[in-house]
């Protein structure tokens, strides 16, 4: 399974050209998205001028994904990586983590441009853009 990260999402809703044959190669596969992008969709839309125009865009973009849940194990995965690596002096961004946790809880790849955010979570397959 490939996950979207939230910049090829936005990248997506923004309509940018060069994402589209990428995303169309990866329809022959079972794509999802995490629920902390989604809470990241929203809350760029909903601190937007146009948000109620921009939330229903979200919407209707999300509706078209299976939206993986930051549940039980996916909290326990991201604890351990977030605490591990923390300990090593390796910082990353705290909603990074839970989608990295998710990933890893669901054995799925993540599909980003941001491959310095996850490339230091140990058994995470990042699959760049």
């Amino acid at each position: 399974m490939n996950v979207l990260d939230t910049d090829l999402l936005v990248a997506i809703l923004r309509g940018n050209d060069e994402v589209k044959p990428m995303v169309d190669n990866l329809n022959s596969k079972e794509i999802a998205i995490t629920s902390i992008s989604a809470f990241e969709l929203y809350r760029g839309a909903f601190a937007s001028r146009r948000s109620t125009e921009n939330a229903k865009a979200v919407a209707a973009m999300l509706s078209a994904y299976d939206i993986l849940p930051f549940d039980h194990d996916a909290a326990k995965i991201t604890g351990k990586l977030y605490v591990t690596l923390v300990a090593k002096g390796v910082q990353i961004e705290i909603r990074d983590a839970m989608i990295a946790g998710t990933c890893l809880s669901n054995n799925a790849s993540i599909v980003t441009r941001n491959v310095r955010h996850y490339d230091r979570v140990s058994g995470l397959k990042v699959e760049p853009w």
